[in-house]
């Protein structure tokens, strides 16, 4: 990181809380012993709700869902346009007839976790392309204890049936330090079904490409992709492309039911 950046960053540490005039506070983690460069993220489930994106505080962890979904950015955004952060988060707004304005065309306005980590989700719904005896698909659930770990990296997945239609809108991704074992998945792909009978498509990005998104960097902190819009599937496949060491993987789905 540049001296005069971190400095400003250092100058301007803020807790990373959202004010009641929806002003969003950036954060950044940044572990310079790692040689990991710094990684920009808003902790807010909606950011198109926020009105100004200013500086935070450095060194923030992002956790994982339970401090509201982080979304992690290329680059450092900052803006005191309304209208310039609805354009950049490419939120869809429309103003109402009474004047306020609200969300439309969001199938997924407030993303919840959909049953990997509470169980909801049964283990004959988890399946992959293969398992170690020592690391079957159900330690596949975020903060499981263990981690789903492959007989074979090359072209492993793993995949959840979530029984009936559903809206999807992120994945988080974590392993586990098991011993010495310390493998973590580093890129991968998402691929879903709508129906089960259907044929299987790649979570795209803004070009209409199959994203690769950008996964863990250690194996103890969860990391949120959300994607850039979301999807209506039954099932659901994490593709690994770059780990570290092994696949070991733990994740939760994140999206919102459909009645």
């Amino acid at each position: 990181m540049d001296g005069a950046v971190a400095w400003i960053l250092m100058a301007s540490a803020l807790t990373v809380l959202a004010s009641c005039h929806k002003v969003c506070f950036i954060g950044s983690e940044y572990n310079p012993q790692a040689g990991i460069p710094p990684r920009w993220f808003l902790p807010y489930k909606d950011p198109c709700e926020c009105t100004a994106v200013r500086l935070g505080g450095v060194n923030v962890p992002a956790s994982s869902y339970r401090q509201g979904a982080p979304h992690y950015l290329k680059e450092l955004f900052l803006s005191e346009d309304s209208d310039e952060i609805q354009a950049y988060f490419k939120c869809s707004r429309a103003t109402a007839a009474s004047g306020t304005t609200t969300a439309t065309n969001a199938e997924c306005p407030n993303p919840q976790p959909l049953g990997m980590e509470d169980g909801s989700i049964p283990n004959d719904h988890i399946t992959a392309s293969s398992a170690r005896e020592c690391c079957p698909t159900q330690n596949g659930r975020l903060n499981s204890g263990d981690v789903w770990k492959p007989s074979r990296n090359e072209g492993s997945w793993i995949e959840v049936d979530l029984a009936n239609s559903s809206v999807v809108s992120g994945v988080i991704t974590k392993s586990w330090v098991n011993g010495q074992h310390t493998g973590y998945v580093k890129k991968y792909k998402v691929a879903f079904w709508k129906q089960s009978t259907s044929d299987s498509t790649y979570v795209t990005d803004a070009n209409g490409n199959a994203e690769v998104f950008t996964g863990n960097t250690d194996p103890y902190n969860p990391v949120t992709n959300m994607f850039d819009e979301s999807v209506v599937a039954t099932i659901v496949r994490i593709e690994p492309t770059e780990w570290h060491e092994w696949v070991r993987l733990q994740f939760e789905l994140l999206g919102c039911r459909r009645d």
